[in-house]
C-alpha cells in the first residue's frame, strides 16, 4: 500500500504542467525577463531620443501621458518619475503576460518555437499599445510629435520580445523524478 502511495505521488509530480509551482516558476521569470526586457526597450528608447536632438528622459514624460491621459507630455521631474514607474509597471506587466502564455501553451517553450512567439509577442505588443490603444485612448502616442512608429515597430518585437527569451530558455525540459 504505501509503495502504491509513492508511485502515485511521484508519477503526479511529474505529469501536471499546470501545477501551482510551475505558474509560481512562471510568474517569476515574467517579471525579471519583462524588467531586463523593459530596461533594454528604455534604453534603445533614450539612445533614439538623443540621436534626435531631444532629452535622454524624453521617453518617461511621454510614458508619463499614459497615466495622466494627457495629450503631451509635460517636462518635470515629477512625470519623469511617474514615467519610470509606469514603464517598469508594464514591463513586469507585459513580461507577466509572455510568462502565462508559455505557460498555458508549453509546447512554445522550445527554443525556435520560443524565439518566435517572443517576435510575435513584440509585434502584438506594438499593435495594442500603439495603433489600438494609441489610437483611442492614448492620441499622443500615434501623434506626428509621439514616438517614432517605425522604432517602435522594431523595438518593440527585436528588444523587447527577444530580451525576453533567456528568461525561458530550458525552462520546458522535463524534470526527472525519482
Amino acid at each position: 500500500m504505501q509503495r502504491n502511495q509513492s508511485s502515485s505521488s511521484s508519477s503526479a509530480r511529474s505529469v501536471a504542467p499546470l501545477a501551482s509551482g510551475d505558474l509560481s516558476g512562471a510568474l517569476t521569470r515574467g517579471v525579471a525577463g519583462g524588467l531586463f526586457a523593459g530596461a533594454a526597450f528604455i534604453l534603445a528608447n533614450m539612445w533614439y531620443a538623443v540621436s534626435q536632438g531631444n532629452p535622454a528622459v524624453g521617453p518617461f514624460w511621454a510614458i508619463s501621458t499614459i497615466f495622466h491621459g494627457s495629450d503631451l507630455p509635460v517636462p518635470s521631474p515629477e512625470n519623469l518619475v511617474i514615467g519610470l514607474v509606469t514603464h517598469l509597471a508594464l514591463s513586469m506587466s507585459f513580461g507577466i503576460g509572455f510568462a502565462l502564455l508559455l505557460w498555458l501553451v508549453p509546447m512554445l517553450r522550445g527554443p525556435l518555437l520560443l524565439t518566435m512567439t517572443a517576435l510575435v509577442y513584440g509585434v502584438v505588443l506594438y499593435l495594442v499599445n500603439f495603433q489600438v490603444l494609441g489610437r483611442t485612448a492614448f492620441p499622443f502616442f500615434t501623434d506626428s510629435k509621439g514616438p517614432n512608429q517605425v522604432l517602435e515597430l522594431l523595438a518593440h518585437p527585436l528588444v523587447f520580445g527577444l530580451f525576453l527569451v533567456p528568461f525561458f530558455l530550458g525552462w520546458g525540459r522535463t524534470r526527472h523524478t525519482r
